[in-house]
């Protein structure tokens, strides 16, 4: 799991990959903000992505983590 921060809506959201268990070719698959819906980024992989916004105890974990 990866936290992205939106380049458009500049809201925090996590970006799970799925793999399918077969190998196979991989593909550019969208990664979307599940805020706004802007099209943060594409990454190949051979399954698919999948972007949930952040609950407030991650959000707090982040922030915290952030900091010097």
């Amino acid at each position: 799991m990866d936290i992205e921060v939106c380049n458009q809506c500049q809201k925090l959201f996590k970006v799970i990959g799925h793999e399918f268990p077969r190998s196979g070719t991989k593909e550019i698959e969208p990664i979307n903000c599940p805020h706004c819906g802007h099209l943060q980024d594409t990454l190949a992989t051979s399954g698919w992505w999948e972007a949930y916004p952040l609950t407030e105890e991650e959000v707090k974990e982040y922030e915290k983590n952030k900091r010097p």
